[in-house]
Formats: structure tokens, C-alpha cells, sequence
């Protein structure tokens, strides 16, 4: 069985963490689990709601009376908040990570990934602290199998600085910003480098997941669910040059980005695109780097995969060690239970060295991994 690294897992956190944890003048604000006709959804500010699982039929509710119908009612609400059984409990993942080949697994939210949606700076570090000690206390100690992302809200410099301080104390390998920054404050400007300092310094490499910062599904029109699906590959193109032509990369050597569940082909357009703009148009180029942007990108910025293949065949460009395997569990989309089958049939042809590498091998040096 080929040893696998997972750098994109998911944990299911209780839907109602925020309702228990958040000081109480800001619950009604923050992710709740609310009944919205037939369904159980999520709610949150600044976000439509997110339909989880439908509440109990009417013919059901029928049937039953008295305590019945309230043990009926919390079932259902169970079933909302917990998802599959590995999603949030310790034992249930090693035994599932273990069923899979996976001995070591990045883990990301599923709710969380939204707060960085709350415009109010100072809802959305609340709710990220409550989900951030959570997450510690259930996986930090659990063992280095386990690597956690703690969600770092970016709208106060300030407050996000202290905070990814904080879980780098705690122990975090990893932490969240969102793939989108917020609206004209795109993350070339130098008000953000206190982050970038203290992640670099750290050593905690930063997340940008699909789906964080705004919403991955604008188009509603025809072609919308494709449309919406391509273009989350087309936010993080952007995000990395962002990162790469602005000098911020240069100017903190220390500090990694991994771009989480957007495809990766994307990644060796940009190393080629900017790299032809960089000399062919040397004349506007500000900064003058002192390499070109993709020495940056491939050095410094790594790109999970899953099913597709481009980035495989793009390595001559990009070089195997920005490539990361990820599995998504527990997903229905991702390759849980199937992942070894999965791995077999994606890196068909790859030489062993490159396929340990992508793997286990380029994320086992990234997060500080030994299994």
C-alpha cells in the first residue's frame, strides 16, 4: 500500500460550535443551525443560507408524540450536524486514514470556511478563535498524523497578526486566509507584511482554499455550475500573481502558500505568464525582482491535486515539488475509500521517486512530517 499524505481534508466541526462559544451578544450573528421550511440550514451573516439536511417529513412528525417527537427532532438535528462519523472524532479518522493508505492529513473546515464572508472584522475573528480552540483541543496532542488549519480573518491586520501568533503557540503547522482578499485591499499592499512576517517566521505555511473570501458561485445564468467550477481555479491564478510579481515572496523567502481544491493546471500557466511579461515587458515591471516570478511560485507556493491530470504533465514547466495530493475526505466527491486505486490509475506513468514525492514526500517536508 503506497503511504499517502492528504494535503486537503475536511473536518465536519459541530454546527452548532458557534452557537455554544461565541460571547452572546454575537450568537444570533454568527453560523447557527436554523430550521428554514423543510430544511435545517446554516446560517450566518453576510451569507445565504446553506441547506444541510431536511427536517423530519410530516408523516413522521405524525407518528410520533410527546418524547418521541423530541428524540425524532434531535436525531434529525444530529444527523445536520455531524455528517459522516470520521468527520469530527479522532478514532473514526485514524481508522478511516488507515482503511486508505493516508498517514498523515492537513486538515481544513467545512462552516469554517465562510466566516472570512463576515464583513464585521471583530464577528469574524470571534468566530474564527472559537473554531481555532476547537480545532486544538480535539487534534493538536492527537499526534503529528494530524495537521490542523487554524482560520486566520485578514480584514484587521492587526487582530489577524496577533491571532496567528497565538495558534503558532498553540501549535499549529498551518493556518487559513481567504484565496479572495477583501475588496480593494489585494495582497500586494505592505499593509499586510505583519502577517507575512510572522507565518514566515513561524515556519506555518498559508492556506487558500476554494471558496474562501467570496462566494464560488455568482453565475446563475446557463452554464453557471460549470462556469462557477472553472473559475475558482482562475481566482487562486490570480491570487498567486499577486504574491509572486508584487516582490512579497522575495521580500519574506520564509513564507509558503499552498492553494487548496482548484485544480493545479492553472499553476503552470502563470509561471510562464508572468515570467514572459517580466522580461518581454521589462520596461513597466515594478518591482525589478531579482529572479523571475516563477523561481518565487515554484520555490514558495505549492498546489493540491486530486483527479486532474495537467499539472503531472506540466512538470517539465513547474517541477514536481510544488505538488501536493489531496483525497477531500470526507467528501463524496473526494477518493475516500478508493484512494489507492485512485492514486494508481492519476500518476500511471510517473517515475517512483515522483510519485512518492507527490504523495507524501513534498508535504512531509512542508508541514514537518515524519509518518
Amino acid at each position: 500500500m503506497q503511504p499517502l499524505i492528504s494535503a486537503d481534508n475536511h473536518v465536519f466541526e459541530p454546527a452548532t460550535l458557534w452557537e455554544e462559544r461565541l460571547p452572546a451578544s454575537m450568537r444570533e450573528r454568527g453560523p447557527r443551525l436554523v430550521v428554514d421550511g423543510d430544511w435545517y440550514v446554516m446560517a450566518l451573516e453576510g451569507m445565504p443560507n446553506r441547506k444541510l439536511t431536511r427536517v423530519t417529513p410530516p408523516s413522521e412528525s405524525a407518528a410520533a408524540s410527546g418524547r418521541d417527537a423530541e428524540r425524532n427532532a434531535e436525531k434529525q438535528r444530529r444527523r445536520a450536524v455531524l455528517g459522516r462519523s470520521g468527520g469530527a472524532d479522532v478514532d473514526d479518522r485514524k481508522r478511516d486514514m488507515a482503511m486508505d493508505g493516508v498517514v498523515a492529513e492537513v486538515i481544513y473546515p467545512t462552516f469554517g470556511l465562510f466566516v472570512d464572508m463576515i464583513e464585521d472584522a471583530e464577528l469574524a475573528m470571534a468566530c474564527a478563535r472559537v473554531y481555532n480552540d476547537w480545532l486544538a483541543d480535539t487534534f493538536i496532542g492527537a499526534g503529528e498524523v494530524f495537521v490542523p488549519s487554524a482560520i486566520v480573518p485578514i480584514r484587521d491586520v492587526p487582530s489577524a497578526t496577533a491571532e496567528m501568533e497565538r495558534v503558532a503557540g498553540l501549535g499549529f503547522r498551518s493556518a487559513l486566509i481567504p484565496t479572495t482578499p477583501p475588496p480593494g485591499i489585494p495582497y500586494n499592499r505592505p499593509e499586510y507584511d505583519p502577517i507575512w512576517a510572522v507565518a514566515a517566521e513561524a515556519t506555518m505555511p498559508l492556506s487558500l482554499h476554494t471558496g474562501t473570501g467570496a462566494l464560488p458561485s455568482a453565475e446563475k445564468g446557463p452554464g453557471g455550475a460549470v462556469i462557477n467550477y472553472a473559475k475558482v481555479g482562475l481566482l487562486s491564478a490570480e491570487t498567486l500573481c499577486y504574491f509572486a510579481a508584487s516582490g512579497v515572496l522575495e521580500r519574506f523567502p520564509g513564507l509558503r502558500l499552498v492553494f487548496v481544491e482548484t485544480g493545479a493546471g492553472w499553476f503552470a500557466y502563470c509561471c510562464e505568464r508572468m515570467d514572459e511579461a517580466f522580461e518581454e515587458h521589462e520596461q513597466w515591471v515594478r518591482p525589478k525582482l531579482a529572479e523571475r516570478p516563477s523561481h518565487y511560485a515554484k520555490s514558495q507556493c505549492f498546489v493540491t491535486l486530486g483527479a486532474d491530470r495537467a499539472p503531472l504533465l506540466a512538470r517539465e514547466i513547474t517541477g514536481i515539488g510544488p505538488l501536493l495530493w489531496a483525497s477531500d475526505y470526507p467528501h463524496p466527491e473526494g477518493t475516500f475509500p478508493h484512494s489507492q486505486e485512485a492514486v494508481t490509475r492519476i500518476f500511471e506513468g510517473l517515475s517512483d521517486a515522483d510519485l512518492a514525492a507527490v504523495t507524501h514526500d513534498n508535504a512531509a517536508r512542508l508541514y514537518g512530517i515524519s509518518a
